[in-house]
């Protein structure tokens, strides 16, 4: 089978300024190098910009073997712990805890091109993401950003069948994704060593927690330092 053929950078750019789809569907990941150079581009603070513009985003995987990030339910804070309960009644012994920053989406009107004429609507979108679906902060975005959606890992790049760039052209991204998982590891060995704040200075207040993927309620930073003792 032939690959697409490869497109201009202009051409890229229309596909994506006629969908946007991505930054309505998805949370996206914020590393602390990449808080900076956001905060850069936008000409404030980054202390500013994790609070206006970002959340805490909590998830617990249940998990019964030792390892990093790995923590006794024990230590959960009582309302967290009535949560789980209240999900899946008896709680397991211990999670796995993944706490990242994402940005902020919010309601706000898009255009949706999937009509023969745009029209638009109503949708949670990335805070970053205007109204003629171009990106405020383009040039610092995350890297979970430029690799969409040529994220070369086993079985997402199927997930992504909306998406016309995937559908059109192909890029190979291994290299790079390579990269960035590895600096993602990276990041939870830190969270794991020094605790959240140990590697956030100034980090979202507040956020959401989920099971999995199944929405819990919301957590403060306060409650998931709790979770996460320091560990001898």
């Amino acid at each position: 089978m032939n690959k697409p053929p490869k497109l201009s950078k202009k051409q890229e750019s229309d596909i994506c300024l006629s969908c946007g789809e991505c930054c309505k569907r998805y949370w996206i990941t914020v590393l602390p190098e990449e808080s900076a150079k956001i905060s850069k581009v936008l000409k404030v603070p980054k202390k500013d910009f994790l609070e206006k513009d970002c959340l805490l985003h909590v998830k617990l995987f249940p998990k019964s073997t030792l390892g990093v990030l790995t923590f006794p339910s024990t230590f959960f804070p009582k309302r967290v712990y009535e949560l789980l309960e209240k999900k899946i009644g008896n709680v397991p012994e211990s999670f796995f805890v993944v706490p990242q920053v994402v940005l902020k989406r919010e309601q706000k009107n898009v255009f949706n091109f999937s009509e023969k004429k745009p029209k638009q609507e109503k949708r949670n979108a990335c805070v970053f993401l205007d109204s003629s679906n171009a990106c405020a902060i383009y040039d610092a975005r995350p890297q979970p950003c430029r690799l969409f959606p040529f994220i070369a890992v086993p079985g997402y790049r199927e997930q992504y069948p909306f998406c016309g760039l995937f559908r059109k052209t192909f890029k190979d991204y291994s290299i790079e994704s390579r990269i960035y998982y590895k600096k993602v590891q990276n990041y939870f060995k830190k969270v794991n060593e020094n605790g959240f704040r140990g590697l956030w200075r100034n980090p979202p207040e507040k956020g959401l927690l989920y099971l999995q993927d199944s929405f819990l309620g919301e957590i403060s930073l306060d409650e998931l330092e709790e979770m996460m003792p320091k560990k001898d």
